[in-house]
């Protein structure tokens, strides 16, 4: 018969597991996953082309859905190549497809010998299973696993309408070994397959967890920018980017001046938005490659590259005037003092830091809201 010679691969769903359907439908991944389609649809259709072939020479009447198939792999191809329709639409028409030709070819295995024999569909069951397997990588939905069981059952039932119209005793029982086997190795596969998608879920959302708890350990709560930890670490590497690279690096630190009264005449809450407002308002003065980050209680670091000190001054003069202009309505009484200390070669963390706090306090000293650059 041949039949337990059939994979058993037609369940239809997602390995990727719930967490991930949004990653699988944005950005690189689907970009990956259009270029793999892109390979393997011609391949698909080149190889139903080249069985259509080789029955040809040997005589035999190769079955017209095999054209079909090659000609539905191209046509994804060709729609995917020219973005005509969305990846989505392509994994769609796929799925579809390939529940219908399964149908078509168990039914033809089972009740019309004359046009496909057993023996045939054993021989391009693994390219059915080829392209199955590679649903199974670009499907990102949830429901794929009740379309895989949809298909199942629907094979089942195809197999269970055969066996009782065998015909003769003999004829049923030659028939049911195969039949049986051949279904309860796709149900434990979809089983595995079952367990495998909430084994992928759960590990999505341990991942998920994962990150939060690394962006918690490395980011403030209350300013949602770089806490005391993650500053240590981007100093150390502008430190050996310095040290290595010889890229400038320039370290500018600041606090908010009679940040206490603000405490006393509005209260915490008020202060703890107005901490808010200033990290914001620095944020939005820097640029993309600059760092800010909360030092502790109301002091705060910006690391950036620049190649004269000239430049970082000037930079630091226009963030205190962006957070004094920012919060001169709600809190007249906000500004800050900066301190810029250039990296000298030999800084540590520790050394580097002192330069700029005392540049800072040095501000303070002179009237608050203002610059000073320290030696």
């Amino acid at each position: 018969m041949g039949w337990a010679l059939v994979p058993a691969s037609f369940v239809v769903f997602s390995p990727w597991g719930e967490g991930s359907e949004t990653v699988a439908r944005n950005g690189p991944l689907e970009q990956q996953k259009r270029r793999l389609l892109l390979v393997a649809l011609p391949i698909a259709s080149a190889a139903a082309l080249f069985e259509w072939a080789l029955l040809r020479r040997s005589g035999q009447a190769p079955s017209p859905l095999l054209l079909a198939g090659a000609a539905f792999a191209l046509l994804l191809a060709l729609l995917l190549w020219r973005r005509r329709r969305s990846l989505r639409f392509v994994e769609t028409v796929l799925t579809a497809g390939i529940a219908v030709g399964l149908f078509v070819f168990l039914y033809l295995g089972l009740f019309s010998a004359d046009s496909l024999s057993l023996e045939r569909f054993a021989r391009l069951s693994p390219w059915v299973s080829v392209a199955l397997a590679g649903l199974l990588v670009i499907s990102g939905t949830r429901r794929s696993v009740w379309i895989g069981t949809a298909v199942y059952l629907g094979l089942l039932a195809l197999g269970l309408v055969r066996l009782f119209r065998a015909g003769p005793q003999p004829t049923r029982e030659a028939l049911f070994g195969p039949l049986a086997h051949f279904y309860l190795a796709n149900a434990v596969l979809l089983w595995l397959m079952h367990a495998w998608s909430e084994l992928q879920r759960q590990y999505a959302r341990t991942r998920q967890i994962a990150r939060s708890m690394a962006s918690l350990a490395h980011t403030d709560p209350l300013l949602g920018i770089p806490n005391r930890r993650q500053m240590e670490l981007l100093i150390e590497q502008e430190i050996r980017c310095a040290e290595e690279g010889g890229q400038p690096a320039t370290m500018i630190m600041f606090d908010v001046d009679r940040f206490k009264q603000i405490n006393d005449m509005y209260g915490h809450e008020a202060g703890d938005a107005a901490l808010r407002a200033v990290a914001t308002t620095v944020r939005q003065a820097l640029r993309a490659t600059d760092h800010v980050g909360r030092w502790g209680g109301d002091e705060f670091i910006i690391l950036v590259r620049v190649n004269e000190t000239a430049q970082a001054y000037q930079l630091a003069q226009r963030v205190g005037e962006a957070v004094h202009q920012k919060l001169s309505e709600h809190f007249p009484i906000v500004t800050i003092s900066l301190g810029v200390a250039p990296y000298r070669p030999g800084d540590t963390v520790s050394s580097w830091v002192s330069r700029a706090d005392a540049a800072m306090y040095r501000a303070k000293e002179s009237g608050r809201n203002r610059v000073v650059v320290g030696s």
